[in-house]
């Protein structure tokens, strides 16, 4: 996002400096409301589209600031803490999921295989797991979300003020 600083002379360089960091925490405020309204989208998405809903799922999606600005979710942590998160959302056909194998050792609980040495052995898979596509709807729903917010902050990030133009980008780190 490019913002257009208009200043004029006779003002002082500090007052652009501190113009250039009030649009610097403008922005980054803007970018935290996307995020947090982000998350919680996504967390009600996946509570609403999963069969039997743990919440374990929608909290591994959580916003937070990253270098020039925010996020929501983070691939290599939810690969590590929810492997399963990508197979949720495409589905085992999606992914290429091998049905010719055999589950570990467990049995079912709540709904859910456990492993376990007291369980079965030599289950099959018999049905793929339905894509709950919720990271694609969460960015529709975003696309009404992201006008709406950035409108109800306009005007905010634009200085008018005395003669010379700039060209300033609150998120590039230069």
């Amino acid at each position: 996002m490019q913002v257009r600083v208009a200043i004029r002379d006779k003002v002082g360089a500090d007052f652009t400096i501190v113009e250039m960091k009030k649009i610097v925490d403008e922005a980054n405020a803007d970018l935290q409301a996307i995020a947090i309204e982000c998350q919680n989208i996504i967390r009600a998405t996946i509570m609403e589209k999963a069969s039997r809903p743990s919440g374990n799922l929608a909290s591994g999606f959580y916003a937070h600031p990253i270098d020039n600005g925010w996020a929501v979710g983070d691939i290599d942590e939810l690969d590590k803490m929810l492997p399963y998160w990508n197979h949720v959302d495409k589905g085992s056909e999606a992914i290429g999921a091998n049905w010719k194998h055999y589950l570990p050792k467990g049995l079912w609980v709540d709904g859910r295989w456990v492993e376990s040495e007291d369980g079965f052995s030599g289950i099959q898979p018999q049905s793929p797991i339905k894509a709950l596509n919720y990271i694609a709807e969460t960015l529709q729903k975003m696309e009404i979300v992201i006008p709406s917010t950035l409108k109800r902050s306009s005007g905010r990030t634009y200085v008018k003020a005395w003669g010379k133009s700039i060209e300033f980008n609150p998120y590039s780190k230069g």
